[in-house]
């Protein structure tokens, strides 16, 4: 888990969906009212997964559980769970011995987990610190198991604390375990009086209310009449198969919630955004870590894009497995052939007993929550060679225990016997479209933008699936080219609506003409997320030159983008973006009474603070925005951002040793923070110091195209009486293929007044074939290189 966190296309080229009016349907009367007339519904219901997402702590409930016998630690407490004629109760010991006790008041999960809630102050229910891992009946430390297991040489997860409000029912966890839930916040003393209608996921979450039913049906029933007009939504015939796609997706999504008020009829897209292969949460390759994302996945799902399948065909709305019995039969009648003759197409033995679903949907857990592959893709042990992620291969062969959570990374041994074995029986290039997208998401994640062009290329690839495209423009976001905005801007255009609303907002960060057009046409958009995305990037940009038409599709969107803001009180982050949009729309008292709202829900978050800094900055209150960077430092004391704008403001209070200070702090946390290292070796280097000229020579080579840090470097240079040094490096910065046209017209222009005129002559041409140049620099180094030759 995250210790802060921020802020199914199935190609449908559709009129944009409405949702159901439910008026005409009455008030929600509960599953009880069901039983009447659907008791086989009902038990089939109650007793599944949803129907049980939440349940009182009940005495019935603890006698399918095994009793606590010895207390967990957490942190420095100690916890244990007690039985009792209630139910049971959570007791907690300090490390003083201090005792407090909550009465246990409900269960949620059940599958593979149960997590169980507990009241605290002002109305909050909160995840007791203890769960219950089902399938081994035993008990665990619930916030702990959450970390996450990322790679060795990637930054590590952290536990959150139990008490912490990303584990508070109220605001994080409610709208997919309960229904018709009202969450009753306060926020002028920040609590709850949370109700809901019932515990589970219920029939009306799905068919609407049942009051107008009920009412019918009874009176069908005493006219002896049959019941024609069901009042009711009818999840087969009224809704197509992306509707009811979407009405599955957002408790199986990790993403963005935009609105309150999704009901079933609308889709995905019209209410959330999601979150793709750009989150550690996934591999390289699209493989998720574990957690139960599905959502994701399935929007890579070639036989769902191609609309061919969907989530009811394979599980029943109660969240069964239909085809548990015989799993081959969910691949039906699609692959009716490979079904037939599994044992040829698997190379497995009748003995292995192998089924579809084994190799192209291999089970992993995080948290101790076990999920199964939804982009049905073939296993690629070559994958794991390069991006580390699991495989239904070695999953079964070698690393059963990674089933249930314990994935550290298969042996390399095991995945070479593997991926000989696949491409012995499928061929050299098996999972050659998994390998080639994964490497161009590892290129983004690494920021590698010298194959830029080759990542732009991928776009119009046809393997490019929505949430690879989407991955890459998040992560182009950290591109410092201008060479990608066409690119960017033709996926406005994408058939994916998903693409097209993160296109949108990459565009935020260009404000050029074309850019602004294509914007104000996305404003237009048949989906309400594309339409977010397109008046969040628009934000504060004139447009008074454009028609009435496109200023009136701005203002509608812009008020649907407000909206989005506003939609949850109770969350730090929704303040903290409140913030950035005063800010940028130029209102700083609002920014930071937003900042300020944040901090006061959360104040071990160091966003807030430092976007305030940059607020008072800029309001010409340096004292207010050094003192909120000290706020922050106490929180963060290592943060390279805080101790990067601490430095800013030392040096312009004169305090350049604490400016020297914090600096190295920011460049030990962050050795590749190339404005630290040039503010750095500026300081040093005023003083001749050899570690200040190393500074600026790493900062010019990180952002080779920054003329301004290449050129500083030079004018320290000549101060010191080391010019000889200049121009060597400069050979080496534009040997880095990114240089700016400042490097090469001044490397030529020394070149030529020491008359090395044959040399100055090549400079100017590969310049004038640098494809990253502007046109105007590449036109100028072309007419040098012309009147040298001439003077020749």
């Amino acid at each position: 888990m995250k210790k802060i966190i921020c802020i199914t296309t199935l190609l449908i080229i559709c009129a944009r969906s409405q949702a159901i009016d439910f008026t005409d349907q009455g008030e929600y009367l509960g599953s009880s009212d069901c039983i009447v007339c659907h008791e086989r519904f009902y038990e089939l219901w109650s007793t599944s997964h949803h129907g049980k997402a939440m349940e009182a702590f009940s005495v019935s409930l603890t006698k399918t559980l095994e009793p606590m016998t010895e207390p967990i630690m957490v942190n420095d407490e100690k916890f244990i769970v007690e039985f009792d004629e209630h139910g049971g109760i959570l007791r907690g010991t300090s490390p003083c011995g201090q005792e407090t006790t909550w009465r246990i008041r409900f269960s949620f999960g059940g599958r593979n987990v149960r997590y169980f809630l507990i009241p605290m102050d002002k109305g909050k229910l909160q995840v007791a610190p203890v769960a219950y891992y089902v399938h081994q009946g035993e008990w665990y430390d619930s916030a702990g198991s959450m970390v996450r297991n990322f790679h060795e040489d990637e930054p590590q997860d952290e536990a959150l604390h139990w008490t912490d409000r990303q584990l508070t029912f109220n605001t994080s966890c409610h709208d997919c375990h309960v229904s018709q839930l009202e969450k009753n916040y306060n926020p002028e003393d920040d609590s709850y009086t949370t109700t809901w209608n019932e515990p589970g996921i219920n029939c009306e979450t799905c068919h609407g209310p049942a009051e107008a039913h009920v009412k019918a049906a009874e009176e069908a029933a005493a006219k002896g009449e049959e019941l024609v007009d069901l009042k009711l939504l009818r999840f087969h015939e009224d809704l197509d198969m992306a509707q009811r796609d979407a009405t599955c997706g957002p408790c199986h999504a990790k993403g963005t919630i935009l609105t309150r008020d999704f009901t079933p009829g609308e889709l995905y897209f019209d209410h959330y955004d999601l979150t793709s292969y750009e989150d550690r949460d996934f591999w390289p390759d699209g493989r998720d870590l574990g957690e139960n994302y599905t959502q994701t996945g399935w929007m890579a799902n070639q036989c769902a894009i191609s609309g061919q399948l969907e989530c009811i065909h394979c599980h029943t709305s109660s969240g069964r497995f239909r085809f548990k019995d015989n799993p081959n039969q969910s691949c039906l009648p699609c692959h009716q052939e490979r079904v037939d003759d599994i044992l040829a197409h698997s190379h497995h033995s009748v003995e292995a007993g192998v089924t579809c679903v084994d190799c192209h949907m291999p089970t992993t857990a995080q948290a101790f929550m076990s999920r199964s592959d939804h982009t049905f893709r073939p296993p690629s042990p070559a994958a794991t060679l390069e991006f580390g992620s699991p495989n239904a291969c070695n999953l079964c062969h070698h690393d059963q225990d990674a089933i249930m959570g314990n994935y550290n990374g298969h042996d390399k041994a095991n995945v070479e016997w593997a991926d000989k074995h696949v491409k012995e029986w499928f061929g050299e290039d098996s999972g050659k479209p998994i390998i080639e997208q994964g490497r161009i998401i590892q290129l983004c994640r690494e920021g590698d933008w010298e194959k830029l062009p080759e990542i732009l290329a991928y776009f119009d690839n046809p393997k490019c699936d929505s949430p690879s495209a989407v991955a890459m423009l998040r992560l182009l976001n950290n591109c410092p080219f201008p060479e990608k905005w066409p690119a960017i801007r033709k996926q406005l255009e994408n058939k994916h609506e998903w693409v097209r609303a993160t296109a949108a907002a990459s565009l935020q960060y260009d404000d050029s003409v074309e850019s602004t057009t294509g914007l104000l046409n996305a404003c237009s958009d048949k989906f309400r997320t594309v339409r977010i995305r397109a008046a969040g990037a628009l934000l504060a940009r004139n447009l008074a030159g454009y028609t009435k038409e496109e200023q009136t599709a701005y203002e509608k969107a812009h008020a649907e983008y407000w909206n989005s803001l506003i939609i949850f009180p109770d969350r730090w982050s929704t303040h903290y973006n409140q913030g950035i949009y005063y800010d940028r729309i130029g209102k700083p008292q609002e920014s930071l009474a937003a900042y300020n709202k944040s901090l006061d829900l959360r104040d071990d978050v160091i966003q807030p603070m430092i976007n305030a800094s940059m607020v008072h900055a800029r309001s010409g209150d340096s004292t207010n925005a050094y003192a909120m960077l000290e706020r922050a430092l106490k929180v963060e004391p290592e943060s390279a951002m805080v101790n990067f704008n601490m430095a800013l403001l030392d040096a312009e209070f004169g305090n350049n040793d604490d400016a020297e200070r914090h600096l190295k702090t920011a460049l030990k946390t962050d050795p590749e923070m190339p404005q630290a290292a040039y503010n750095l070796g500026i300081l040093l280097a005023r003083k001749n110091s050899r570690e200040g000229f190393q500074w600026l020579e790493k900062a010019a080579f990180l952002v080779p195209e920054n003329w301004n840090y290449t050129s500083t470097y030079i004018y320290f240079l000549q101060q010191n009486g080391r010019m000889a040094e200049a121009e060597p490096m400069l050979l080496r910065i534009i040997d880095t293929d990114r240089a700016s046209a400042e490097a090469y017209f001044n490397l030529a222009g020394g070149m030529e007044r020491e008359g090395r005129i044959s040399e100055a002559m090549a400079v100017y041409k590969k310049a004038k074939l640098d494809q990253r140049l502007p046109m105007d620099a590449k036109r100028y180094a072309s007419n040098q290189e012309r009147r040298l030759r001439a003077a020749q």
